[in-house]
């Protein structure tokens, strides 16, 4: 039997009518480690978000527009139908009739998801059985084991504010909600609160770990002694440690005449499960670090701005390889990827890469989260597009760059196409907008320029960066449709500018570069671009460009070359010079 139909057999032993999975862990954030990967040993899709809804004879897989045709070649159609993330809770609703038996693993679903599927099981007279243990745990033979990574204190020199300050903030801001004890299961919240770090979960330095944070003193900290050791005596001051496990014990002998919070979106519900059955009053509210974290002080920025240029160079030399150096004929996707990660490899303060590169050429560009294997690696072709997005872990910061070349001669469509993508970033990039706006106002200046010829693109302009921590980082975006999901943009925030344009089975195209959210006057913002590595002159078609839209170009390109000429050997900076001369 095939890994689905092992949990349908386990379903009917257990007279489970519907088993529900989704892509997460026990901290609910966006990258998790490869134990906690059950959506892909159930069906075969290794997207970073999606949702299952299994029944005993059939099952159903949910991914968004970014996932749609990668889910459909990674699962079986025979086993799995795949179906659009927005149709999600309509169709849950319309197949969980009256007397069905609804499972959930409640370590593994937020409490605002859990309240949504009660409400449905409530309304259809059908049940909610919360699981002691994930059935996918029992069949799954060979699931990695729990991450082990060791802890290490990320340097004041880096991110400007000392833990304890930040505890301080946080307690302050907790005193007039009435929460007694703040329950914090956010990974990377709880990096930056105690300024620490891990390697737990590939590519973002993360460690599994939960924080209680008291309305004063010190905050709980409750994590595998063997894994912090070597930092305790950091953290003593202003950290009381707990095994991991504990945390459970912890809240249940909080008492009745306190009140806990958490962030219904963030926390799983196990964690309300135990406070109902010890009577502990909960308080919803948003995550208290969320903006402080996002909001990046003068160091974090400057080392941003550092980090970039040095990872500029590094892509402007691939570049100039692929461009120059490269014999076609023996290049493919993952060499590609490989020869950019050595030149990375080389920069001061280099970690990681921030996510798997996406190496996408020809067709595979038209996949937005392509993801390159050995099963699905493409040789180098002449007159096709290749596309490159990718980023690295610097111990200043965190980045995040695409580009979009042409090997041999692009075709008049995709000068177009590339072009109006170009338009639209630098609409994003050249934008003064009101303070306390919405990434959503601004999302439509990116789409301008393709929907006036009927083109669009099926992902958000812009998400927030790090400060060596997610490459995705909340609350701020740049999206359409948010509504009351935006997060409010302000001074300090990093974000990406990626636009694109997507022919399936054709070509892709994406330009990506970081922007920092900057105060103009008391009412005015704008944005300051980061990023740094020549645009393809190749691919631009200088007729559709409007006169400010070269003058950005040229100047852009100017600054690129001013600032990454000096990291260059002499051939190197001759190219740069032939391709940032003004258009």
């Amino acid at each position: 039997m095939n890994p689905l139909q092992k949990i349908q057999t386990w379903m009917k032993d257990h007279s489970i009518d519907v088993f529900i999975i989704n892509r997460t862990d026990e901290f609910l954030g966006e990258y998790i480690a490869s134990y906690a990967e059950r959506l892909q040993w159930i069906s075969n899709f290794s997207g970073s978000s999606g949702k299952a809804i299994i029944f005993q004879e059939k099952a159903y897989l949910f991914v968004d527009g970014r996932y749609s045709i990668q889910a459909q070649e990674q699962t079986d159609s025979e086993f799995f139908l795949v179906k659009h993330l927005k149709d999600y809770w309509n169709f849950l609703e319309e197949l969980c009739f009256e007397g069905k038996i609804i499972a959930i693993d409640p370590t593994l679903h937020s409490v605002e998801e859990v309240e949504k599927i009660q409400q449905i099981v409530d309304n259809r007279k059908s049940s909610l059985q919360y699981l002691d243990n994930n059935p996918i745990d029992k069949y799954w033979k060979t699931q990695p084991f729990y991450p082990q990574s060791k802890a290490f204190i990320h340097d004041f020199k880096y991110v400007g504010k000392a833990g304890r300050d930040k505890i301080s903030e946080i307690q302050n801001s907790l005193a007039s909600t009435f929460i007694d004890y703040y329950i914090l299961t956010s990974l990377d919240s709880i990096a930056w609160l105690l300024n620490i770090r891990g390697n737990d979960i590939d590519y973002t330095p993360l460690l599994c770990c939960f924080v209680i944070i008291p309305q004063k003193g010190n905050v709980e900290f409750f994590v595998e002694e063997k894994k912090i050791r070597s930092i305790k005596n950091e953290l003593e001051k202003f950290v009381n440690f707990h095994s991991f496990e504990s945390i459970y014990e912890f809240i249940g002998k909080i008492g009745k005449d306190k009140i806990v919070g958490m962030d219904e979106k963030q926390t799983v519900y196990n964690f309300k499960k135990i406070c109902l059955n010890n009577d502990i009053t909960i308080n919803y509210l948003s995550n208290p670090c969320t903006y402080p974290k996002a909001q990046k002080n003068e160091i974090e920025l400057l080392g941003a701005r550092n980090a970039n240029i040095r990872d500029g160079a590094s892509i402007t030399k691939f570049l100039y390889w692929l461009k120059n150096i490269m014999k076609i004929s023996e290049t493919n996707e993952i060499n590609a990827a490989d020869y950019l990660l050595n030149l990375r490899k080389e920069n001061e303060l280099f970690y990681s890469p921030s996510f798997d590169t996406i190496s996408a050429f020809g067709p595979h560009a038209a996949l937005p989260h392509y993801r390159v294997s050995p099963e699905t690696n493409l040789s180098f072709e002449n007159n096709s597009i290749y596309l490159v997005d990718s980023g690295v872990q610097y111990r200043d910061g965190t980045t995040d760059i695409t580009r979009t070349v042409i090997f041999g001669k692009a075709t008049n469509e995709q000068k177009d196409r590339f072009t109006r993508v170009l338009k639209g970033h630098i609409a994003i990039a050249t934008a003064e907008f009101a303070s306390n706006s919405v990434g959503s106002t601004l999302d439509p200046l990116a789409r301008e320029s393709l929907q006036a010829i009927g083109c669009d693109y099926d992902h958000g302009t812009g998400h927030g960066i790090g400060s060596f921590l997610s490459v995705h980082e909340g609350p701020q975006r740049i999206a359409k449709n948010q509504g009351l999901s935006d997060g409010i943009i302000y001074p300090g925030m990093i974000l990406s500018n990626e636009p694109g344009y997507y022919k399936i089975n054709e070509y892709g195209i994406r330009t990506e570069n970081l922007i920092i959210a900057c105060i103009k006057s008391n009412n005015t913002m704008f944005f300051e671009t980061i990023s740094w590595a020549p645009i393809d002159r190749d691919l631009i078609e200088k007729s559709i460009l409007l006169d400010n839209e070269i003058n950005w170009i040229n100047i852009y390109h100017q600054d690129v070359y001013n600032k990454l000429s000096p990291y260059l050997k002499s051939q190197e900076k001759e190219w740069l010079t032939k391709v940032t001369t003004p258009l």
